[in-house]
Formats: structure tokens, C-alpha cells, sequence
């Protein structure tokens, strides 16, 4: 199981932002969830399951994809099932929890066999992308640090179960 992102400060402003954020009217400490989901830090995402690759330098909003992958914990949890969706097309990575394994599948280039891995360890795996996407964004504009929406996504992929998604891949 492998998420990651490479940054690229050359894709941290969005379109239609770029004056504003060179005049200095950006204020990353109070900008929205929306805002900072769609318009802001789109960096190359790799996702890659069992030697299958659902991502391969995609770029994407990486504030997004955080949340994104942060809820499939919360659906695999609470439904069996969750979907990782992109707005800017029509692919979907599909999860279902079999066991205590997660099956992976996809609306374009799917797998002839699904790949899995334990939820464990996509659990581990999508705390860890979170952790490092959040490190990252504070380290590079420490005035996000300030934004309640980090404190969100640091929440969603806490662990709820006391244990039961522990950090073991």
C-alpha cells in the first residue's frame, strides 16, 4: 500500500487566485475547507495498491484528497463500503471491506484480479498521507496552521476504536 503526494509550489495557488495571493489578500489562516479543497496546493498524488496503480502523478488538491481519503475510513467503518471520487473527472476508486481486508476497485482500468491489503494497513497508510500532507502544507505556509480545517482533518483520521486501526502494515 503506498499514498503519497510531491509538492510543487508551482501548483499551490489556484486559478483566479493568483492576484489576490501576490497582493498579499490570501489569508491562509482563515481561508474555507471549500476554498482550500479546490483551489489551492493541486500536487502530484500516487496511489498504488498491491503493485496495482489507481494514481499515478495525478494531480490533485491535496487538502481533497485528505478529506476524501479520511471519510473512506469513516464509510469502511460505518458501511462496509467507500468511494474515493475526484470533481475533476469521472474516475472513482472503489473500497470494500471484506473481513478485515479492504478490496479495491476502479470506474476506469480496473484490476482483472482486485488488490487488497488489511484495513490496518490502509488505515495506517491514509493517517500517515494525512500526517505528511498537513506537516507539509504548514512547514511550506505556517499560516495554515492557524486553520481549523487542519484540526478537521487531523480528527477524521484519528482513531476512533482505540486500536482498531492501529499503525500496522
Amino acid at each position: 500500500m503506498k499514498i503519497n503526494f510531491t509538492p510543487d509550489s508551482s501548483s499551490d495557488i489556484g486559478a483566479g487566485y493568483e492576484k489576490a495571493w501576490q497582493d498579499g489578500r490570501v489569508d491562509l489562516a482563515t481561508i474555507s475547507a471549500t476554498d482550500l479543497r479546490y483551489a489551492f496546493f493541486a500536487y502530484p498524488v500516487d496511489f498504488i495498491v498491491d503493485g496495482h496503480t489507481f494514481l499515478s502523478r495525478e494531480e490533485i488538491p491535496l487538502v481533497d484528497i485528505m478529506f476524501t481519503l479520511g471519510r473512506s475510513l469513516e464509510r469502511l467503518r460505518s458501511a462496509g463500503v467507500a468511494e474515493i471520487d475526484f470533481t475533476e473527472n469521472s474516475y472513482v476508486i472503489h473500497l470494500e471491506l471484506v473481513g478485515d481486508r479492504v478490496r479495491f476497485s476502479s470506474s476506469h482500468r480496473a484490476p482483472a484480479v482486485p488488490p487488497e491489503c488489511p484495513f490496518d494497513g490502509y488505515a495506517a497508510a491514509v493517517r500517515a498521507f494525512v500526517a505528511s500532507g498537513v506537516a507539509c502544507l504548514v512547514e511550506s505556509h505556517p499560516a495554515l496552521a492557524e486553520n481549523p480545517v487542519l484540526d478537521e482533518l487531523r480528527a477524521l483520521v484519528s482513531d476512533p476504536a482505540g486500536g482498531r486501526t492501529g499503525d500496522q502494515e
